[in-house]
């Protein structure tokens, strides 16, 4: 027994017509850039505040090898965090910062190297004249009320870590968890 099947003009054209809207929102899809909030980093899923395809934006000088190699490598024995303090909305916005990179290194340390640096956070009144080693690389986080620009910068084994200053509190929040976000991703190598 033979089963025909027939199908008229306006079949054919509305089943192409659905064949084609698909694989046009497929195109269009695969073309979206969703935003990233985490990333499985050796097996750990890593959760970050902020987009990381945002904060993959964020200029970093030298250069994000330059950064890495300095920050995450096993001649590393302390890491200082500095900061210049502030009322008690900035001291916040510190330490969130500070929670997030000790964190996050910690774990890369104890994956990459199977040990962990010592940490040290300090308040400091100048950001000039900081001095870090290749043992001893130092983080200064500078706070959006004192930098005019969001930025990850090395100089003299010392990353400044900057956030650009904004008319709220949650815009500069933003802009330092952006910077923040970047020397994150430059130390563990996340490429989006």
């Amino acid at each position: 027994m033979k089963v025909r099947l027939t199908l008229s003009k306006k079949k054919i054209l509305l089943l192409a017509s659905i064949l084609l809207l698909f694989l046009l929102a497929l195109t269009l899809f695969q073309r979206i850039k969703l935003p990233v909030y985490s990333w499985n980093y050796y097996g750990k899923n890593l959760k970050f505040r902020i987009n990381l395809r945002d904060a993959e934006k964020v200029p970093i000088y030298p250069s994000e090898i330059a950064v890495r190699k300095e920050i995450l490598n096993s001649f590393v024995e302390n890491i200082t965090i500095v900061f210049k303090p502030g009322n008690e909305t900035i001291n916040a916005h510190y330490a969130v910062e500070v929670f997030e990179i000790t964190y996050k290194l910690t774990l890369a340390y104890k994956l990459n190297f199977a040990y962990i640096p010592n940490f040290n956070v300090v308040n400091i009144t100048s950001y000039e004249n900081l001095k870090g080693t290749r043992e001893n690389p130092i983080i200064a986080l500078v706070h959006p009320i004192y930098s005019n620009e969001t930025s990850v910068k090395l100089e003299n084994h010392v990353i400044y870590i900057k956030g650009e200053n904004a008319k709220s509190s949650v815009e500069q929040l933003r802009n330092f968890d952006l910077a923040v976000t970047k020397f994150l991703m430059a130390a563990l190598e996340i490429k989006i």
